[in-house]
């Protein structure tokens, strides 16, 4: 199963607002914890601190059995805040005077007193305080004060006040909360917008670049020097991507030609070889075909080429059939093609000679003659012997050349070459150095040369 993928923002988003919202939550509910604290804790200080003057303000209505003392001053006790309730009892648990919201009264009180002196559930909060009275006996003035419990005071205390305190603390914190959450998310927004611009514009480019666009370039817009540091190391490496490419290109053509070359061209003369000759015979019987008009076919081979290889070598050979193939490629028309046969045989093709019969023939002839005879003169060639300096050899070299004619011709190439071959062995069987056409399919036995 793929997984989900997710933006960088939303990444940096997450791991960074989620610990933070975690965090601020607990930290504020510690502080909300301790300040709710604080404010219970007031409210029973101040109760206690309200009951201790309640005790000391009504010792003498208690000890006397006052009811209009007492209970001015529960009266005046219930002005104070947060109090919502008094009962000054006897000694008998006996409520003398009650003020305010307490009911029940002998219920309450049973909830709290001298070992209970505060009861708290959360929604009532009762304190106890006794009232006590120093007695002195007259008859005995050295004698120490007895100290008797005259009654109580059980204050009841609200918790209104205390539980709005903590409504608004919370409803603060909340508030506070979301609004630090909202900056901070504004704040990382800004952040990650700083951060992804950068990687936005990184991504695109290694994109572009690994589609094979090697001029792209990162465009530094930021002040992170991470980021720039990267953008010029991938410019960098893009840049070098761009020059090794031009280089291999440039070898990749060179090695290209030299693959056509040595597929479609002979490596000594540059002539075109057989496979070109062949492809070229195909595109000019078309063309003939379709025009109406003759081409021809001349089968060169060199009369007296072995005994200069013999005597001189290889490379002296090489240099004539150079000198050779230069002089025949001289007499040609441009649209007309010579190649190398083989050994010392050359073919050329006049391509595109005329309607007639007689005048393409007369064509043909002047072109063969033209190269018979430049064949003929004298080559003038450098031999380098082993320990011995250059000699400058003569050697003459005639040639026999067979032509064949073609316009509509039904056979294939081959048989045109065939052709022609047979026209140039019967001209080397007639006394060589001359030109024989082929006039029509004969088939002469090959002759040693």
């Amino acid at each position: 199963m793929m997984r989900k993928k997710f933006s960088i923002r939303t990444h940096v988003i997450w791991f960074t607002l989620m610990p933070l919202m975690v965090m601020v939550i607990l930290l504020e509910a510690f502080l909300l914890h301790d300040r709710y604290a604080d404010l219970d804790s007031n409210l029973i200080t101040r109760g206690q601190q309200l009951a201790r003057q309640l005790t000391v303000s009504s010792e003498y209505g208690v000890f006397s059995g006052n009811r209009m003392f007492l209970d001015g001053v529960a009266k005046s006790a219930m002005q104070e805040p947060d109090v919502r309730g008094i009962a000054l009892i006897n000694t008998d648990q006996q409520a003398i005077v009650k003020a305010g919201e307490i009911s029940n009264v002998g219920n309450e009180l049973s909830l709290v007193n001298a070992q209970t002196p505060i009861y708290d559930n959360g929604n009532l909060l009762l304190l106890y305080r006794p009232i006590l009275a120093s007695r002195i006996d007259l008859n005995e003035p050295d004698a120490r004060p007895v100290i008797e419990q005259e009654g109580a005071v059980v204050l009841e205390m609200s918790r209104d006040t205390t539980r709005k305190q903590k409504q608004h603390l919370l409803q603060f914190t909340l508030l506070m909360t979301v609004f630090f959450l909202l900056l901070t998310l504004y704040l990382v927004q800004i952040a990650t917008r700083r951060i992804i611009l950068p990687i936005t514009n990184l991504s695109q480019a290694i994109h572009s670049i690994g589609e094979g666009h090697l001029d792209t370039r990162v465009i530094e817009e930021t002040d992170i020097r991470e980021f720039c540091v990267l953008s010029r190391g991938i410019n960098q490496m893009t840049a070098d991507l761009q020059h090794e490419r031009t280089i291999l290109q440039s070898r990749i053509k060179e090695a290209t030609n030299q693959l056509h070359e040595l597929a479609f061209y002979d490596t000594l003369t540059r002539l075109p070889n057989r496979r070109l000759l062949i492809d070229r015979l195909a595109q000019a019987l078309s063309a003939c075909a379709r025009g109406g008009y003759h081409g021809a076919l001349l089968f060169i081979d060199l009369d007296n080429f072995k005994p200069l290889n013999d005597q001189f070598g290889h490379a002296v050979g090489d240099l004539l059939l150079i000198e050779a193939a230069r002089r025949i490629s001289s007499c040609l028309r441009e649209e007309d093609t010579v190649a190398r046969f083989g050994g010392d045989e050359f073919v050329v093709m006049l391509g595109r000679l005329d309607a007639d019969y007689a005048h393409s023939l007369s064509l043909a002839r002047g072109v063969a003659e033209k190269i018979r005879t430049v064949l003929a003169e004298s080559y003038f060639l450098s031999s380098q012997l082993q320990g011995q300096e250059g000699t400058l050899i003569e050697h003459r070299c005639t040639s026999s050349i067979g032509v064949m004619l073609f316009i509509d011709h039904c056979g294939n190439q081959d048989e045109l070459l065939h052709c022609a071959d047979a026209a140039m062995y019967q001209a080397k069987k007639e006394g060589r150095n001359r030109i024989c056409f082929y006039q029509h399919i004969m088939m002469f036995e090959p002759k040693e040369k």
